[in-house]
């Protein structure tokens, strides 16, 4: 009897301790901060984890990779190509329990993850916008390595890494594409009224169109109904678009609130990477 109350016991502290170190499934996103070493090249190369350190010709600290680097502009004016750069991120982050995790990048153009040594996300290839995501696991909660090599070929530059526990929310601050442009707010028609005069007698021969005073009473006039505001009509959404150079599907659907997927149904796409400038897309359904 004595030996069945200890391990009764000792089952339930085993259940007790999984249950604390288990995500839990409305558990907040968790903060995508670590600290990394951030060193930039003015070229990339063919992929893989090393990178050449000796040639670096910016290095700084980041504790997060969230970066935007619009079209022409530079990571480090004056030491960093505007475009056709590379960038090393090398750094330790912390996993507060066991298990598989999920990476999620955004990226333009390639970009490659590796968590504790072991690559996690391959994606090293001239791209638009794009999004990844690949499964890596944590065997114990502790500090692990976590590198990221980028490259940017012509163009903007996009660089965003986010990871959670799989199936979990995860927090996202990338800040491509821009904001959409603020939509206009019209003002509201507020009417100033005199201050209201008396209203004239009727008289047979009194003139008394308003506001005209009655000549047989000064200062009076026959009222009429104020009228009544109208406010502005609002702007009218159109359901097409015309496709511009360096949109994506990704961008077209942010600006118009819609998703890939949707877009790709309604334009009949059969390869979504594939749109071209000129070309009219649906953007809203009939």
């Amino acid at each position: 009897m004595y030996q069945r109350a200890i391990l009764s016991s000792f089952v339930v502290i085993v259940l007790l301790t999984a249950f604390a170190l288990a995500p839990q499934a409305n558990a907040s996103p968790l903060e995508q901060t670590g600290t990394f070493q951030s060193r930039y090249f003015n070229f990339f190369d063919a992929g893989g984890r090393e990178c050449p350190d000796a040639s670096a010709v910016y290095v700084s600290g980041d504790t997060e990779i969230f970066k935007y680097w619009p079209e022409g502009s530079s990571p480090a004016p004056g030491l960093v190509n505007p475009t056709n750069y590379m960038v090393c991120w090398k750094g330790t982050v912390y996993f507060p329990y066991a298990g598989t995790y999920t990476v999620y990048t955004l990226n333009d153009d390639g970009m490659n993850v590796w968590v504790d040594g072991k690559i996690a996300m391959n994606a090293w290839y001239n791209q638009g916008p794009t999004w990844h995501q690949g499964d890596f696991n944590i065997p114990a909660p502790g500090y692990y390595s976590f590198e990221v090599k980028y490259y940017n070929a012509p163009n903007a530059g996009v660089a965003c890494v986010s990871w959670a526990a799989k199936s979990q929310p995860y927090t996202w601050k990338c800040p491509y594409p821009p904001g959409p442009t603020p939509v206009p707010v019209y003002p509201t028609f507020v009417p100033v009224y005199p201050t209201p005069i008396p209203p004239c007698p009727y008289y047979p021969n009194c003139y008394n169109p308003p506001p005209q005073p009655c000549p047989y009473q000064p200062g009076c006039y026959n009222p009429q109904p104020y009228p009544v505001p109208q406010p502005y009509p609002p702007p009218q959404p159109t359901c097409y678009y015309r496709v511009r150079y360096g949109d994506t599907l990704y961008s077209i659907g942010w600006k118009f609130g819609v998703t890939v997927w949707q877009l790709t149904q309604w334009n009949h796409l059969v390869n979504p990477n594939y749109i071209y400038a000129g070309m009219v897309l649906e953007v809203c359904p009939y």
